[in-house]
């Protein structure tokens, strides 16, 4: 390691030092992974809601095949509903949004509902098909939101008296089931995990358009650049700064991964924690997290 990676590590680590909980970065040039900067970069973590984004490259690969029509639409059912957040679970049932409509909900306000209608039409195989293509073996999604969700409030899915109801008052009230796969970062858990080098490398394939047409590649940037929640990345970056992205939040995990586009020319970032004291503590270590990449790639 040259003397300004070891002190961009070292700013890295000193920054989080003193937060209760466990951070992951990777970042890098687009192109230049062997000139990648991070700590914990090939841990793993809960990925939370950054599963989005392998989910949307493998519906994107699907429409590519012509598998996938994206301006077909999709009725919103009862039974789609999925708990926390986004806003389709507050509509009225029998709306019809088209599928790229569903797409831009999961990842501009992540919303857990378009995600698992998505989810029902991708499934977790080709999702990890389309990993193992750009060798990230240690992405893993078995579990959709809801899955996930139920698991967390100590409910199942398939158990037709666990309803959506009860899971929005479990977790008003903080009932978590902390012996449950969402609380696991060990691989082949369950949980839907990866490693904060991996989930930069898939935001460096979209960018590069590794494995999509030139007119998804467009797309899912044009759709990640929509994000609304900026208080992780974008903090550590000058105002006006494009950025594609997307989030992810759990109890006592706060995550973020994409492209930022600098002047000197784009690099892709993850920034990872798990295991938070306090998430707010986690954010703001994040956007300084992504301040010390943006001073040393930027």
């Amino acid at each position: 390691m040259n003397a300004k990676l070891e002190h961009v590590t070292a700013l890295l680590g000193d920054r989080v030092a003193d937060v209760e909980g466990q951070f992951g970065v990777a970042a890098w040039p687009v192109g230049k992974p062997d000139e990648a900067i991070g700590i914990n970069m090939d841990e793993s973590f809960p990925t939370a809601s950054t599963f989005k984004v392998p989910l949307l490259y493998a519906l994107y690969q699907m429409h590519d095949r012509g598998e996938v029509d994206l301006a077909q639409r999709i009725r919103v059912e009862k039974e789609h509903l999925v708990p926390g957040s986004g806003v389709l679970q507050d509509l009225d049932i029998g709306i019809e949004p088209t599928i790229r409509d569903i797409a831009v909900l999961m990842i501009v306000l992540s919303d857990n509902q378009a995600t698992d209608m998505l989810y029902a039409i991708v499934g977790a195989d080709r999702i990890h098909a389309a990993m193992d293509a750009l060798e990230l073996n240690r992405t893993r999604v078995p579990m959709s939101t809801k899955a996930l969700l139920y698991d967390y409030v100590g409910m199942d899915p398939d158990n037709p008296e666990h309803t959506y109801e009860m899971s929005i008052e479990r977790m008003r009230k903080e009932e978590y089931n902390y012996d449950g796969a969402p609380w696991s970062d060990v691989d082949g858990s369950g949980n839907d995990l990866t490693t904060p080098r991996e989930m930069a490398r898939l935001c460096e394939a979209i960018e590069q358009g590794v494995g999509l047409s030139a007119g998804a590649r467009v797309s899912m940037l044009d759709i990640m650049k929509r994000q609304k929640f900026n208080d992780r990345i974008p903090a550590g970056v000058p105002e006006n700064t494009d950025i594609a992205h997307k989030t992810g939040s759990l109890k006592g995990v706060r995550n973020d991964a994409g492209i930022v586009y600098a002047p000197a020319g784009p690099y892709t970032i993850a920034l990872f924690s798990k295991r938070l004291g306090s998430e707010k503590a986690g954010i703001q270590a994040l956007g300084d997290l992504s301040k010390i990449v943006w001073e040393a790639i930027g």
